[in-house]
């Protein structure tokens, strides 16, 4: 008789949901994830995340080393471009210039162009997502172009809000009235720096800001560390 009451508990409880991960027995009862966009979970958690982040990797040496090991095998020594043109003599020409270009390419002059590549994967995993601005800097020797990499932080996520033209800013994005991403409000130094003034960020245009992340779910705007 126990069996067959145990079976008809059983065969009760399975009918009254068509998913065993919508049921609400003891196991799941305390289960309560929120149905939220994953831009509005980002908004609110992102910041503790990625402090979180940075602080494990500093003090975790298997965290530290997880990213050393993913950054060596998908950089090495740097992903290197190869001219496919059919002229040699422009060919060459090319493969010095791009090799000259490489020592010239760091706004901060720290990093060589692989190098950056480095730091920008890093700051992906580290962070969720990076942000690199494309300088015209004519003093550049080889070519006017220069590439300044910024942590994510740089980006002032305060900005929220409707504009008198119909864009929107989204934690410190600009979108235009299609959904197009018009500009980035970022502080000039790390807001975290001790010599940071707490001033105002400054509107950049789109085509200026390479914005790199991993979008895990549709109309994914920031990157989640």
């Amino acid at each position: 008789m126990n069996i067959f009451r145990s079976i008809s508990n059983f065969l009760k409880r399975k009918s009254t949901t068509a998913y065993d991960g919508a049921g609400h027995g003891k196991r799941l009862g305390n289960w309560h994830p929120s149905n939220s966009s994953i831009n509005s979970l980002l908004a609110s958690n992102l910041s503790t995340l990625r402090t979180r982040s940075h602080d494990i990797v500093r003090k975790n040496p298997y965290a530290m080393n997880s990213i050393e090991a993913i950054v060596s095998n998908c950089i090495g020594t740097g992903i290197k471009p190869q001219s496919k043109a059919k002229d040699a003599d422009f060919r060459k020409k090319i493969q010095e210039l791009w090799l000259r270009w490489t020592d010239e390419s760091d706004a901060a002059e720290v990093c060589d162009f692989y190098g950056l590549q480095a730091l920008v994967l890093r700051s992906v995993i580290e962070c969720g997502e990076c942000f690199v601005r494309i300088k015209i800097d004519k003093r550049n020797a080889t070519v006017p172009l220069r590439l300044q990499v910024l942590e994510a932080e740089h980006l002032d996520s305060s900005r929220d809000g409707t504009l008198p033209n119909g864009n929107v800013i989204r934690s410190g994005i600009e979108f235009s009235k299609n959904g197009k991403k018009v500009a980035y409000y970022l502080y000039k130094e790390h807001p975290g720096d001790s010599c940071f003034s707490a001033s105002s960020s400054v509107r950049l245009p789109a085509h200026e800001i390479l914005h790199i992340y991993r979008p895990l779910r549709p109309g994914q705007i920031r990157g989640e560390p």
